[in-house]
C-alpha cells in the first residue's frame, strides 16, 4: 500500500506539470474564467504535494525534481495568463510588475553563474513572497487588480530578494534550506571563514 502512497504527490506534480501547456493555451485563447479554474486546481496541487510527502514520509529524489520542475513551469503559466489576460489592469504598476519577474530570474541567474544550480534556499521570507503572489494572482482574477495588495506583493518580493542575493553572495558552497539570514550568519557563515 505505502508504494502506491508513495505515488499521490508524483500524481499531484505530474498534474500541474500537464496543465501547464493548457493554462498557457487558455490565456492566449482569453478564456479567463476556464484558466482561473485551473489555475486554481494547479496551485492546490503545489501546497498538497509537498503537504502530503511530508506529512508522509513520502519524499523521494524523484518527486522533488518533478515538484520543482512543476512550480517553475507553472509559475510562467501563471506569467502567461496574467500578460494575456491581466495586464491592461497593472496600469502604471507594470514596471512593478516586471521587477517582481526580474527579481525572481535574477536570483536563479546569480545562482547558475556562482554555483551552477538554481537557486533553493527555501528562504521563510521567498516562501511568504510565494503565497502573497499567489494571494495576490487568486484576488487579481477573482475581483482584480488591487494597488495595496500589488504594493504589499512588491515590497515583500524586494525584500526576500535582498535577502535571497546577500545570503548567495556570502555562501562558498550551495547549501539548502537556508530559513532566513540570521540562520545563515549563525550556523553557516561563521563556520565557513
Amino acid at each position: 500500500m505505502k508504494k502506491y502512497a508513495r505515488n499521490i504527490p508524483n500524481l499531484l506534480s505530474g498534474l500541474r506539470l500537464l496543465s501547464v501547456p493548457v493554462l498557457i493555451y487558455l490565456a492566449v485563447g482569453d478564456h479567463e474564467k476556464a484558466f482561473f479554474i485551473l489555475w486554481m486546481f494547479s496551485a492546490a496541487t503545489d501546497a498538497l504535494d509537498g503537504w502530503i510527502a511530508r506529512t508522509f514520509r513520502l519524499q523521494t529524489p524523484l518527486g522533488a525534481k518533478l515538484d520543482s520542475t512543476a512550480d517553475s513551469l507553472l509559475y510562467l503559466a501563471t506569467l502567461a495568463g496574467v500578460y494575456w489576460l491581466k495586464w491592461d489592469e497593472f496600469g502604471h504598476y507594470r514596471t512593478q510588475a516586471l521587477l517582481i519577474v526580474a527579481y525572481i530570474l535574477a536570483v536563479d541567474i546569480f545562482s547558475l553563474v556562482k554555483f551552477g544550480r538554481i537557486s533553493s534556499l527555501h528562504l521563510y521570507s521567498w516562501k511568504i513572497g510565494g503565497v502573497l503572489q499567489s494571494l495576490f494572482v487568486f484576488w487579481l482574477f477573482w475581483k482584480g487588480f488591487d494597488a495595496r495588495f500589488f504594493q504589499l506583493v512588491f515590497w515583500w518580493t524586494t525584500l526576500a530578494f535582498a535577502e535571497n542575493i546577500l545570503i548567495q553572495s556570502m555562501m562558498h558552497t550551495y547549501r539548502t534550506n537556508m530559513r532566513n539570514f540570521i540562520w545563515f550568519y549563525r550556523n553557516i557563515y561563521r563556520r565557513q571563514k
